[in-house]
């Protein structure tokens, strides 16, 4: 049958059904001569699931800080809960330190002295950083968590009469005095928010909070691009046994079901562009030389406020890893060449590529991978400043911008954005119960509404829908079923009658 003539009725079939907010459906030929029916959906989040979402980590935070007396001489060094997804064990606490370290040395180097932590937890950064800033407010929404903090506050007459804390959600804006502080800080805590309109509504927040020449700093920011890398990861580490076709499930399980948020760092470029007070994105990996989740996974944002006079390096000269620069000892004749400003491109990053082959993957990069810390090292040795940042154009590459060590702090254009419309640039935890059931359901509805020619054979959940300069769905963009969601693989269901079919 000719699919094209009945797909507006599929897609209006399944607009209508409860929890789908958008659909769209296409012909795709498996083989010479089969044609599937594919249907993707992305799933309505209701008010509902986002307010009960963001109550149930209040409610693991209130226990797990509940009935925790205050610690006198602990503040800043409370690592609580601070485990490997990996192992489940907690993360040895050098890692964490130095997770840390590295989190307060790019935050003194912004020189922030009016500070805004929204999310404040047990005080990582504000015991370092107080001491050293003229006022220092800090927002959670868990009450225990706030009056302990408050209690070791209260104990430190260094910090009792500059630190402020307030318990209230990351969205909400009382109290806050407007256009105040330069440095907003979001500090490992929006992986546990609802979904990225919820993050664009807090930093909405940030944004008016902040003075002419501020910035807002997003720390610990879960990769999009490799969350599916990282899932496969943990699974091998805790079920190495296990088949790859048991590997392929649950992973695709673990994908729409995640509760964390992750994002694509086209978000952050794609939520300046809306703000025209923001002059500067500087997205970067995260620094550090030990191989966990926190240095593999994740990456940090500045968003620069107007006033600022950012350096932008968008333009800087480019040089290709293994076509034009093949080995770290190339790289300081290619600077001279260009000028001592240079951006090297496609790296194979070397930190995903040991985790692959701790999971017994074979690697393919056709090039030597880099440890975005020993070319780090490498600029230290040569007065360089090297700005490690994520490649656009795979997940497992990145870009190191290298330029003069001349004690600039504010960059703009690190993170070069290719088209955004194009690709899901977060996940929807809030919807990730909901989404895991969608599928199901709707091959249910549909096979009791629709003739069995129109019951797709795949239905996929993705987190947006592809678009065309225009505002169109780009049907072409739609990924196949198998690489649908998190930029590398999704979740999806198959119709019985044709899964597994060779006619």
């Amino acid at each position: 049958m000719r699919f094209s003539n009945r797909f507006e009725e599929v897609e209006t079939a399944l607009r209508k059904r409860e929890g789908v907010a958008q659909a769209a459906v296409v012909s795709r030929e498996n083989r010479p001569g089969e044609r599937r029916l594919v249907a993707y959906v992305v799933p309505e989040v209701p008010e509902a699931d986002v307010t009960k979402h963001v109550e149930k980590w209040r409610a693991i935070y209130d226990e797990m800080y509940g009935d925790t007396a205050p610690d006198a001489t602990g503040i800043g060094d409370d690592f609580t809960g601070w485990n490997s997804s990996y192992t489940r064990e907690p993360i040895p606490l050098p890692e964490m330190r130095q997770w840390r370290a590295s989190t307060v040395e790019r935050v003194r180097g912004l020189e922030a002295r009016r500070v805004l932590e929204i999310g404040v937890g047990s005080g990582l950064l504000l015991g370092p950083l107080a001491l050293e800033a003229e006022v220092y407010w800090g927002t959670d929404f868990s009450e225990p968590v706030i009056e302990r903090l408050a209690a070791q506050v209260g104990m430190d007459p260094r910090l009792k009469d500059k630190v402020t804390l307030r318990c209230q959600p990351a969205d909400v804006a009382d109290g806050l005095p407007a256009e105040y502080f330069d440095t907003v800080l979001l500090n490992s805590v929006v992986q546990y928010f609802p979904d990225a309109a919820y993050l664009s509504g807090v930093l909405d927040v940030a944004l008016q909070r902040l003075a002419p020449g501020g910035r807002i700093v997003i720390g610990d920011v879960r990769n999009h691009g490799t969350l599916r890398k990282f899932l496969t990861a943990v699974h091998h580490a805790q079920r190495p046994d296990d088949e790859p076709s048991a590997v392929r499930a649950a992973v695709a399980r673990a994908m729409l079901g995640e509760t964390e948020l992750a994002l694509d760092p086209g978000f952050f470029t794609e939520w300046a562009d809306a703000h025209r007070d923001i002059v500067a994105v500087d997205v970067r990996l995260k620094p550090g030389s030990d191989g966990n989740e926190l240095t593999r996974h994740r990456y940090e944002v500045v968003l620069h406020k107007r006033s600022s006079r950012p350096t932008h390096l968008a333009d800087v000269p480019t040089a290709t890893w293994g076509s034009d620069v093949h080995q770290v000892s190339g790289l300081e004749a290619e600077l001279a060449r260009h000028g001592g400003r240079l951006r090297l491109t496609r790296i194979p990053n070397a930190r995903l590529v040991s985790e692959a082959a701790e999971c017994g993957v074979p690697a393919t990069a056709e090039e030597a991978p880099l440890d975005p810390h020993a070319l780090e090292t490498w600029g230290e040795e040569h007065g360089c400043a090297v700005l490690c940042t994520w490649s656009a154009e795979a997940p497992g590459w990145f870009e190191a911008v290298i330029v003069p060590a001349d004690g600039t702090h504010c960059y703009g254009g690190v993170y070069r954005p290719m088209d955004t419309r194009a690709r899901p640039l977060a996940n929807v935890p809030a919807a990730s119960r909901r989404a895991s059931r969608l599928p199901a359901v709707l091959r249910r509805e549909l096979a009791a509404e629709l003739p069995g020619g129109l019951v797709p054979d795949d239905i996929v959940v993705i987190a947006r829908m592809p678009l065309t300069a225009r505002g169109e769905v780009d049907r072409a963009a739609l990924p196949e079923p198998e690489r649908a969601g998190g930029g590398e693989g999704s979740p999806h269901t198959r119709n019985p009658r044709t899964a597994g079919s060779s006619t």
